[in-house]
């Protein structure tokens, strides 16, 4: 069993829910056409936004019941309250393969097949993966995902690495401080192999950062690439999306 958890910010701090909405549907779709069945899905949201496809009971909504957030700071950790409400679900379940997604990411549909055929690994992180511009008709190949993108780290969590209790209030971020899940994904790999815990590298690209969606994350403070990002993306050969990937990632039904 592998958990997908989306952390989804709100309506009220959306600069356009419709199209928050769109973006987060396609999300939803590509974690829900696994080549497994084995997977659950895990939504943090304070509002349930307009689903356009069909879900069985493998999809569950969290509801925050947290104040709102209005400024970048406090949409940050908004989000951490999230990611913690995520945890606490994964903990009472049991633990396990957990993969955070960020609600405008596009993932595999070969990731649960993949994971669940390799149990009692630490976890598994992306080597490489793609990033898109939202609305163009191509991508790119990027290494090393992980540093910009949230959606790369595949983590076994035990119940003891998860968090038993939810923070004080939304302020409280302290939680970052004990437990993985809630740390950086920039630094997570680094982290556990630090801990005698190293990730494996999954044997494909499991992940397409988007770009530019209007509400990302992780362009709150500006932009997310270095000159360093931005010369290696100058050197990489367009992907069209209407190839092998387009189907795997769910461009192409």
């Amino acid at each position: 069993m592998i958990y997908f958890g989306i952390p989804l910010r709100s309506k009220k701090a959306s600069n356009d829910w419709e199209n928050v909405t769109r973006v987060f549907n396609r999300t939803l779709e590509s974690v829900y056409r696994q080549t497994d069945p084995e997977f659950r899905i895990f939504v943090a949201c304070h509002d349930i936004p307009e689903l356009y496809g069909k879900y069985d009971g493998r999809l569950e909504f969290l509801i925050s019941d947290q104040p709102v957030p209005k400024t970048k700071e406090e949409m940050m950790l908004d989000k951490g309250w999230k990611v913690s409400m995520i945890a606490e679900k994964i903990r009472l379940l049991g633990g396990g393969y957990t993969m955070l997604v960020d609600s405008d990411d596009i993932v595999s549909n070969r990731i649960a097949e993949y994971v669940n055929s390799h149990p009692g690994q630490n976890g598994f992180v992306s080597r490489y993966g793609y990033i898109y511009e939202d609305g163009s008709s191509f991508m790119k190949k990027i290494l090393a995902p992980y540093r910009i993108c949230g959606s790369c780290s595949i983590v076994n969590y035990s119940v003891e690495d998860l968090p038993d209790r939810l923070p004080e209030n939304l302020w409280d971020d302290s939680l970052k401080e004990k437990w993985i899940i809630r740390k950086s994904h920039r630094y997570i790999p680094g982290y556990l192999k630090d801990i005698g815990r190293p990730l494996a590298e999954i044997p494909f690209p499991t992940t397409i950062y988007v770009r530019n969606t209007g509400d990302n994350h992780s362009m709150l403070g500006g932009s997310d690439l270095n000159g360093k990002r931005k010369m290696e993306l100058m050197m990489r050969r367009k992907i069209k999306l209407t190839g092998k990937a387009g189907y795997e990632f769910g461009f192409l039904q």
